[in-house]
This record gives C-alpha cells, structure tokens and sequence, in this order.
C-alpha cells in the first residue's frame, strides 16, 4: 500500500508517519524542506526516539519525498497512485497545498480512480472542513467533483513530539502514548480503519473537548497558578507532589462533566488524566510557565478551555471551585511580553475586575461562579509572589 502524506516536520514524520508505516504503507512525503527531502531520499528512512523509554530509537522505513514546489508533477502522479493522502502541515498552511491536493484529486478523477481517503490530521478545530473549503478555492474542483474524488473527515491529534539531532541524523523525540481520533462517517466506507492505532467515532465532539478542557485547560490552570506562586518553569512547579495533586484535582472536576455530557466512562477519565499529567511531567522537557499561559484573554473565553466547563458545571450541578480558581489566577498573569496580558491587566486598573470578570468571561455578575472568581482573585492576589 502506497501513502502520500503532506508536511514533513515533528507531527508528520514523528507521529502521522509512525502510524502509517505501522500500518504497513510505503510513504511519500510532500514537503518544502530539501535538505530534509534529500536525506529522505538518500536513506529512505528516519529514526524516532521514544522518550518514556530511554529514547530507544525506532526506525520508520519505506519512506521518500518529494518538493511541491519543484515536483508538482510528481506529487500529481503520486496521489494517482496512493492508496491513502494525509496531511499535517498546521491548517494555517492549507492554502498552500491545495493546489496540489486538488491537482492530484482532478487527475484521479480522470483516470477513473476510486475514492481516496484524505485525512488531515491538524490540531485545529474541523481541520477537515477547513481543507475542503480550501481545496475548493482554488477553482480546479467544484465542490461535487470534489465529494466524489476524495472522503475528508474532521479528525482530533495529540502526541507530544521535539525535533532532535542523533546518530548523525535529523530524528524526533516521540512520546509514548497519543490519541488521532477520526470522524468514521465521514471516511469513504464508514466501518474502514485506514491507519491502525486511530480511534474512528460518529461523535468527535465529545475527544475536541476532552482535550480542550482536560489537557488543554488543565496544563493552562497549572501554567496560571504556577505564575501566581512564582515559578518560571513549569517543571519546577510540577516537581512538587502537592501541585501534581491540585492539577489532578481541577481535571477531575472536568471529568465528571464529561462523564456526565458525554458519557465517558469513570475509568476512562481518570487513565486520561493520567495520560495527560505524564505528558505534562515526560523527562527531559523544560516549558516556562509564560509560554503555558500565554494570551489569557483567549483562554478566558466563554467557550474555551477554563470558563467553558466551568459554567457548564454550573449549570450542570456540579462541583468547579478549582476551576474557578485557576480563572481568577489567570486575571493575575503578568508578563509585560505577552500582548493579552499587558490588555487584560490595563482593562483591570482601568474598570475594576468586576467589571473585568465579565467583561472577558461572560460570566453574569449575579452569579455563585462570579462571588467566589472575585474572591479567589482577592486571596492570589494577596499571596502573589
């Protein structure tokens, strides 16, 4: 089996092509690095190194490349003849491959090719619809050439991933465990597994926001009460069995929305949390605390990873005191590099944080969630260091 995967960097060669030679495809990597390209091309394979287990080295074969600038043609060719197309490349970057996408699907199309799987695996929120939109920019496809060439499911990626040179070699740094969830109605033939190692579901909202609220919003409330505690690096803070135990604890009050909503399991949640704190806790990464908790006003929206389960709670019955917490501690972040920052702390001298509360949470002033916010930013903000 033949795969042409899109975007050669740390998720595409240390996660989504970890997977798919595991899933047994010789894969050929479109991508604007030629250096990288050439050392492909001449060794036809790369090392990963997984980090929970003393970065043993793993070997991924079968591999090659090909520059969309300047093998257009090729990488045309190469999508007539593959069997699957995945991408990740940042969704940001779609524009940039569309062209190509849509050339080779035009091409399959014309040659009476069936179907094709393309699989964008971004970490952005329905990368899947956000490719399809671009491919149909370019004008070389109308949207129903384009429903009949190539099946585009939206899809959820998590794997902790850092470029790395050993043995002489360009490699990555790969975490153990990682979670690539798959849209399965929306795959050409629902009940197919494409790449082994993914999760298929009919309800990918229920992973978005498991890893938004839990990953997400936990490793953000760690990174705001750790700043309020004075530490600069989130390792530092992470070494102390205590912090370990309050961010496991703001988790677990997620958890139980999402057991509750989404019909996770007890069991489930708790191995995802665990998941998720050995991320935050692999060996040899060091992460400042300002880059964790960077553009607060962002992660204070109404629907994002701290106020949305927070009053989802709410309303829901259930318990998000540590969550409300880590909200308040977020108004105290102040890093004078960070843009959101310096905004938010200005909006706070300048109207008060009730008003600030509101203001960037939604959050209604005659609320329980916004008494005990306004109290637990008072007590920060008289033990911040």
């Amino acid at each position: 089996m033949k795969a042409l995967h899109f975007g050669a960097g740390k998720i595409g060669r240390g996660f989504i092509g970890d997977l798919l030679y595991e899933s047994g495809y010789e894969t050929t990597f479109v991508d604007v690095n030629q250096v990288l390209n050439d050392e492909l091309n001449q060794y036809h394979n790369y090392y990963l190194y997984v980090i929970e287990e003393q970065y043993k080295r793993k070997e991924i074969r079968h591999v090659s490349a090909l520059s969309p600038v300047s093998q257009s043609e090729e990488v045309t060719v190469a999508m007539m003849e593959a069997d699957l197309v995945t991408t990740a490349v940042l969704a940001d970057n779609f524009p940039k491959i569309a062209v190509n996408l849509a050339k080779g699907l035009r091409a399959r199309r014309k040659e009476g090719k069936e179907k094709i799987n393309l699989i964008p695996c971004e970490n952005a929120l329905l990368c899947g619809d956000l490719l399809k939109t671009e491919i149909l920019k370019t004008g070389i496809l109308t949207e129903e050439e384009l429903e009949e060439a190539a099946s585009i499911p939206n899809t959820a990626v998590d794997r902790m991933v850092f470029g790395t040179t050993k043995d002489g070699r360009d490699g990555i740094d790969i975490g153990k465990d990682y979670e690539l969830v798959i849209e399965k109605d929306k795959l050409r033939q629902p009940n197919e597994k494409p790449l082994k190692g993914a999760t298929y579901t009919d309800n990918l909202q229920k992973y978005l926001e498991r890893k938004l609220y839990v990953i997400n919003g936990g490793h953000a409330w760690s990174g705001y009460i750790a700043h309020n505690m004075g530490y600069e690096i989130i390792q530092d803070y992470f070494a102390d069995p205590k912090n370990i135990q309050m961010t496991k604890d703001v988790m677990t009050e997620i958890a139980a929305l999402l057991e509750k909503k989404h019909g996770f399991s007890h069991t489930e949640m708790a191995d995802y949390i665990e998941f998720a704190v050995n991320r935050f806790l692999t060996p040899g990464v060091v992460d400042t605390v300002s880059r964790i908790s960077r553009a607060p006003i962002r992660k204070l929206g109404a629907n994002d990873r701290l106020v949305g389960p927070a009053m989802q709670c709410a309303k829901a019955g259930l318990p998000n005191n540590m969550m409300l917490k880590g909200i308040a501690a977020a108004f105290l972040f102040d890093v004078k590099e960070d843009e959101q920052s310096v905004e938010l702390l200005a909006y706070v001298r300048k109207h008060g944080i009730e008003a600030a509360i509101t203001y960037y949470t939604a959050i209604p002033s005659d609320t329980d969630s916004f008494e005990e916010i306004l109290n637990n930013y008072r007590e920060l903000k008289e033990l911040k260091h």
